[in-house]
């Protein structure tokens, strides 16, 4: 998420990183188009910022400078042929200003005034340019003006809530904007009175009064006057606005962190409910929001609100529920007044005060208890108080509540009190059988029950919560709840009062980035509730669950129920009883998962460590035996159980296993890992052909120090000859890569006559093509080359792959001596063998893409080298070739280069160069700096181009990679002055002339004519 916050010292940020821009006109340019309300014409910009440039000078400056803001911004910034502006889903705080002092969300309206850090751009001048002062000037003003009616607009909207001390909060902070608003200084004197702080009032008169008389030489207006005396008089009128109804909570819930969110659909069926005289049952698993929905509805009914609690361990004790709930009703203010005015006959009274004696204390026992009159009377008074007031009857947790609650709750539907009592209810999902599940089954058939199932909180629910926390970070923040809350609305809340308490999340809205990339968070409370949950489950169920644990979050029910050594029908019961208490659920394949990935996190860490390693290694067992005939789809998750169940020996059989099929499918970083871990439990005599396989498996996936670590330790490993081929052969590819010619030329020479023709043909290969890339003996590179492409003939069954490869570096060689067109029929040979050869003979593919588009590029068939690239990096990036990467986008970015498209070529050279440094390829490095330096001639920025001309030039002298360093001294020599030219020239002709290069000589002879 990009933020731009312009009130105050102006800031850009990226998912709340700053973003730093080092040059001060695109700085400024991207604040301005931030401050416009929509698209601002190219002319207008020049105007603004260049006004006493020349036309042809401003655009260029201009495109300057939506150079650098595009490579700070990406494609947020838009740009057409006419105008500019930025992508609408960009936070500027102005906008949000702006747009808040139109509307009547306090909230909002709140957040976006305290974004108000000071003046528009504080600190922000361009002196050259007296157009951007004076429309800076006016502007700053407009939004000190727009920051005055916003917070007047907030302190009525505050005031018309009764929230008077933060409607006096708003207008102080107007008024340290500008004392002589009088109007907000009258509303400031009244706000000071209803508060009961007259002398404030008269203090704020007397100063305004002074104020305006140094200032202006006027008194205070005749209204401010009249204020005042009204003040000193005290006879000032005060119509308090209509206080809402108050709700009386048997136990309130807790303070509400967040705002009720994303249960609009639930609400609509609720109110329907309700005006149909239903019971709304809300169900819902625990912490889903069921008791602030039933709340939130009755609330928005208006009238009482009584919230009867049942609880756990009060189950057998009849009406507790409802009698806590009358008791708050005795505590509320206007009991007396409701009391007085309840229409019921001496006869219901006694029998309400059977349940509760303080409801009617001057009763007398008339006649011994009947249920049947009790229910009877209870409807009556409940009737009566929901005609002196609307009422609302919250049964909360009626899982809990017992036999003679829930009957009651039936009658009072049953006897139709009226359409001003409503009856809400919430629940766990009810167990067959149970009061609740009785209950609603005979509403249902009556038409009496309105069911109403709680879903868990949307992503969007969430990212609403979290703009309304941190408006900067909301996309962040929202990430990290969801994650762990996964949408449960009680783990939301916890998780901001844990936010909240531990720094995570500031007062400010500010985030800590550091703690936010911690490990999974559970929250005291929840881990409690979790906690509290687990310890209800019998033995065979928690063995079970503990078991589930060790698997996963999702899981099979044989492996758990083997693994937890229970029979299979107490397996089966225990799995009841999980899915009864909405632990685990059943999945659409036939598995089963646990509710939440936090019930997971507290089952595992309630489970002492060497437990754990027991319960891994039955994993593994149980995996073994179920999947005994299909156990590659499962080595990997074997290898795992047995490694963290600390038999190492047992996991590394599985760990090959999953890297093999890793391997197979070109997965190379996930096979990279399981051989890694099979090493662990490898014997050191039987290590070389895992350390051979993880060093290909390292080389693949694009990390070549660590192959090239792993590969010498096969090589000192090798026992046989063999052995000690293929680790020559796989560590002289790997450096091949790297660069490091020499040493790969030694590594393969003691195998140029060996009699096995397959190694003789690899090491004639990597030979030619270590000489070919170095460029320094073209002649010998080509013999090398024909004499693998002779062996590869006399094969039997000769070799599509090695063949497609001896095609291409041929080609490659032609291609340095100046033979374009041969060397394009050769890498068109090669292609074309690659595609027949199929797997394994991609990398080949790729790079016959690559050079094609290379060298028709050079050739000016810029349509068919564009072509070719595509297919190239669509080919690579499918297979995951990481270290063919580098080369493609150098090609990629010389061909958007010829078209013209410097931006394309730009981008294609930054990744190319990211790639490489991160490989370590020094000689793509080498190269990419170069194309830098070359896109940088093309821009006209002389200085840019020589500095990454003479680093590239530095990189590829070191490396001794000759017609690179010919090339990069054709490119450099312009400019430079006369003498360093001519010596730059005649290095370049030398390196050429070593090198065979044909076409740089062509250059370096029609430079020196030019000259």
């Amino acid at each position: 998420m990009l933020s731009i916050l312009l009130l105050g010292s102006p800031r850009i940020l990226r998912d709340g990183v700053p973003v730093e821009i080092a040059r001060r006109r695109p700085r400024y340019l991207i604040y301005y188009l931030a401050a416009q309300p929509g698209p601002v014409g190219r002319e207008q910009i020049l105007a603004i910022f260049w006004p006493d440039h020349e036309r042809g000078a401003a655009q260029q400056l201009l495109r300057t400078s939506l150079h650098a803001a595009r490579k700070a911004l990406g494609d947020t910034l838009i740009t057409t042929d006419d105008q500019l502006s930025l992508r609408a889903d960009v936070h500027v705080d102005l906008r949000l200003l702006a747009t808040a002092v139109q509307g009547d969300a306090v909230a909002a309206l709140a957040a976006a005034l305290a974004a108000y850090q000071g003046d528009l751009l504080a600190g922000v001048q361009v002196e050259d340019s007296p157009a951007f002062e004076e429309w800076l000037l006016a502007e700053r003003e407009r939004v000190r003006l727009l920051v005055l009616r916003g917070l007047g607009r907030l302190a009525r909207l505050y005031e018309a809530r009764g929230e008077y001390a933060a409607a006096l909060a708003a207008l102080l902070q107007a008024l340290d904007l500008d004392p002589l608003q009088e109007d907000l200084q009258r509303a400031a004197m009244r706000l000071h009175y209803v508060l009961g702080d007259r002398v404030a009032a008269i203090r704020r008169y007397e100063e305004l009064r002074d104020l305006l008389d140094a200032e202006m030489g006027v008194p205070p207006m005749a209204e401010t006057r009249a204020l005042y005396d009204a003040v000193i008089t005290d006879s000032l009128q005060i119509d308090p606005p209509p206080l809402p109804s108050r709700p009386l909570l048997a136990t309130p819930p807790p303070p509400a962190t967040l705002p009720f969110a994303g249960r609009g659909t639930e609400l609509a069926l609720l109110e329907t409910a309700l005006a149909a005289g239903h019971l709304a049952l809300i169900e819902g698993e625990p912490g889903i929001g069921k008791t602030r929905l039933a709340h939130e509805c009755a609330q928005r009914r208006g009238g009482l609100v009584l919230l009867a609690e049942a609880h756990e361990l009060e189950q057998s004790l009849p009406y507790h529920p409802l009698a806590t709930a009358l008791r708050t009703l005795l505590a509320h203010p206007d009991w007396p007044v409701l009391h007085a005015r309840i229409n019921l006959d001496p006869l219901w009274w006694h029998e309400v005060a059977r349940l509760l004696p303080e409801l009617h204390p001057q009763t007398a026992p008339l006649a011994p208890p009947d249920e049947a009159r009790l229910w009877e009377a209870l409807a009556r008074f409940l009737g009566a108080l929901a005609q002196i007031q609307p009422f609302a009857l919250v049964f909360d947790d009626i899982q809990w509540a017992d036999s003679s609650t829930l009957g009651l709750i039936g009658y009072l539907l049953r006897r139709s009190p009226g359409p001003h009592l409503a009856l809400l209810a919430t629940s766990r999902p009810a167990a067959p059988r149970s009061g609740v599940a009785i209950l609603a089954a005979t509403l249902l058939r009556e038409g009496r029950l309105t069911r109403v199932a709680l879903s868990r909180l949307t992503p969007a629910d969430t990212l609403s919560i979290a703009r309304n926390l941190s408006p900067v970070y909301a996309n962040l923040l929202a990430d990290w709840l969801q994650r762990h809350a996964e949408g449960n609305p009680y783990i939301t809340n916890e998780l901001v009062d844990h936010a909240r308490h531990t720094g995570l999340l500031l007062a400010n809205g500010t985030l800590n980035l550091t703690m936010l990339a911690q490990g999974v968070v559970v929250p005291q409370t929840v881990y409690s509730l979790i906690q509290n949950r687990l310890l209800r489950l019998s033995d065979e169920a928690r063995r079970v669950l503990d078991a589930a644990a060790a698997v996963g979050r999702e899981f099979e029910f044989e492996v758990a129920a083997r693994a937890s050594a229970l029979s299979e029908a107490a397996a089966l019961d225990a799995l009841d009883e999980l899915c009864a208490t909405r632990l685990v659920l059943p999945l659409e394949d036939g598995r089963f998962t646990f509710d939440h990935s936090l019930t997971l996190e507290v089952a595992e860490r309630e489970v002492a460590a060497p437990r754990q390693r027991l319960l891994h290694r039955r994993v593994g067992e149980a995996l073994e035996a179920l999947h005994r005939n299909r156990l590659d789809g499962v080595a990997g998750l074997i290898a795992s159980h047995y490694t963290r169940g600390g038999a190492i020996e047992r996991a590394a059989t599985y760990a090959l296993r999953a890297g093999q099929q890793a391997a197979r499918v070109a997965a190379w970083a996930e096979a990279a890992a399981f051989y890694t871990q099979a090493l662990a439990g490898t014997p050191d005599a039987e290590r070389h052909p895992l350390l051979l396989a993880l060093g290909e498996a390292l080389h693949n996936a694009g990390e070549i120090a660590a192959a090239v670590e792993h590969l010498r330790s096969a090589l000192a490993t090798a026992v046989s000859p063999a052995e000690e081929r293929a680790a020559r052969l796989a560590l002289a590819r790997t450096i091949l890569a790297q660069g490091r010619y020499a040493e790969m030329i030694e590594l393969v020479r003691p195998l140029h006559d060996c009699p096995l023709a397959n190694d003789a043909i690899s090491a004639e290969f990597l030979w030619g093509t270590a000489l070919s890339l170095e460029g320094a003996d073209l002649s010998a590179a080509a013999a090398h080359l024909r004499r693998a492409e002779a062996q590869i003939g006399e094969q039997v069954r000769a070799d599509p792959v090695a063949l497609a490869q001896v095609r291409f570096e041929l080609g490659s060689v032609l291609a340095q001596q100046g033979d374009l067109p041969q060397a394009i029929a050769l890498y068109r040979e090669a292609l074309a063998v690659a595609e027949q050869a199929g797997q394994g003979a991609e990398q080949w593919r790729i790079l016959a893409h690559n050079n094609l588009a290379y060298h028709l590029h050079l050739l000016g068939n810029v349509e068919e080298a564009e072509a070719q690239i595509r297919a190239g990096l669509a080919l690579a990036e499918a297979r995951g070739a990481l270290t063919l990467l580098p080369y493609l986008r150098s090609t990629a970015g010389e061909v958007a280069l010829a078209r013209g498209h410097l931006d394309m070529a730009e981008e294609q050279f930054r990744l190319g160069l990211d790639l490489a440094e991160r490989l370590d390829i020094p000689e793509r490095i080498a190269g990419l700096r170069a194309n830098q330096g070359l896109l940088a001639i093309r821009r006209a920025q002389p200085q840019q181009a020589s500095v990454h001309l003479r680093a590239a030039l530095s990189r590829a002298d070191d490396l001794g990679i000759h017609h690179l360093a010919a090339q990069i001294r054709v490119w450099l020599a312009p400019l430079t002055a006369p003498d360093e030219r001519r010596t730059l020239l005649a290095e370049a002709r030398a390196s050429a002339e070593r090198a065979g290069r044909s076409r740089i000589l062509a250059q370096i002879e029609a430079l020196e004519e030019r000259m």
